[in-house]
């Protein structure tokens, strides 16, 4: 990676991802937003995935004593900041944060990496639609200024594209983008996204397979499941072709922090799904009420040790709260959206995946 930036492709693909970085941040300052610097080393996931970096100075022990340790507990690198923005969010109103997270995920595909970059604003007195509405801005306003700023640096890999595409095999069925880099992207500012809920989402892919539009490999489609990439992708290609909202997913298949429907059975979550790449924007409004985020906390496995232990997230409900919601943005994803990349690994500086972390 040291030598790679010396290319035409790759001096492109930087100086775009320095002018997105810029616009992420013009974005939220003319909207008031605060920055907020939140810890690369943590005691928490986020996610509740388990897959994170365990950081140590008991190194060589088989069953280390974590209270011995530097911070007298277990501890690891961030997988996301949204707990800590929160935080703060409930005596700014609107904040955000924008930095390196990591996850420990031994995935070798062309979406994914050890170490990339998050963006996520947290807003007090926000509902669901408004939520929407903010993303949605948001993506189309950092398209827009990479427009505006990169016009001959998008030139350049739309002129590299086509020439990838030329030569490429006819027998080749990967993963490839459909016309003109700058037409892609134009298309997405110029129209309104698409909005559906993910019951209808489901019925409508269940409709394209059985009408015989569609072919998956995850066949099996049932409410409940969470749709891979190649079914989100088919909904912003080949249905709404635009990017596309998707609301109200199960709430067995998302975090014990996203509001609930009143039945239970929904949460108020939202993606944003785009052609290519499948999420970009992952989001919900926030379980407000104390004893309600307990209860959620419990009933996906936390024990009383783990909800404990987030005495300080459960706090921000005890000692007075508000509606508040906020999303997450992969900032690598929107730069594959923005210079037509197909590998992530393309466009960051130094990637970080499984057996890799030279230079």
């Amino acid at each position: 990676p040291h030598l790679r930036v010396r290319t035409n492709v790759m001096a492109c693909v930087m100086r775009i991802r320095n002018v997105s970085s810029f616009a992420i941040h013009k974005f939220f300052q003319e909207r008031h937003f605060q920055y907020v610097h939140t810890p690369i080393l943590t005691s928490n996931d986020c996610e509740g995935a388990g897959e994170c970096f365990t950081v140590s100075t008991l190194m060589g022990q088989a069953d280390p004593d974590y209270s011995q340790d530097f911070f007298g507990a277990k501890s690891m690198l961030t997988v996301s900041g949204q707990l800590n923005v929160e935080t703060y969010a409930a005596g700014l109103t609107n904040v955000y944060t924008f930095g390196p997270t990591f996850r420990a995920e031994n995935s070798n595909t062309t979406r994914h990496l050890a170490e990339f970059w998050m963006v996520e604003p947290e807003v007090w007195f926000i509902d669901q639609k408004g939520l929407m509405d903010l993303a949605e801005d948001f993506l189309k306003y950092c398209i827009s200024h990479v427009l505006k700023e990169c016009q001959a640096d998008l030139l350049y890999l739309d002129q590299y594209h086509q020439r990838a595409e030329e030569e490429r095999p006819k027998d080749d069925d990967s993963r490839r983008n459909e016309g003109s880099l700058v037409e892609r992207l134009m298309q997405i500012v110029s129209q309104p996204f698409g909005r559906v809920t993910y019951t209808e989402a489901i019925e409508i892919l269940k409709k394209e397979l059985q009408e015989g539009k569609a072919t998956f490999v995850e066949s099996n489609l049932q409410w409940g499941m969470d749709m891979a990439s190649e079914h989100e992708r088919y909904l912003a290609e080949q249905v709404f072709k635009k990017p596309v909202i998707v609301t109200d997913y199960p709430a067995e298949i998302k975090s014990f922090y996203m509001k609930q429907s009143e039945c239970g059975k929904t949460v108020a979550g939202m993606d944003i799904l785009v052609p290519t790449i499948g999420e970009i924007i992952g989001g919900s409004v926030r379980e407000d009420n104390f004893d309600k985020l307990v209860a959620l906390a419990k009933s996906k496995g936390m024990t009383d040790k783990d909800v404990e232990s987030l005495s300080w997230y459960t706090d921000l409900r005890k000692y007075g709260s508000a509606p508040h919601g906020g999303f997450g943005l992969g900032f690598e994803r929107l730069l594959l959206l923005c210079t037509g990349m197909l590998n992530i690994r393309d466009v960051i500086p130094f990637p970080r995946y499984p057996g890799n972390i030279s230079c």
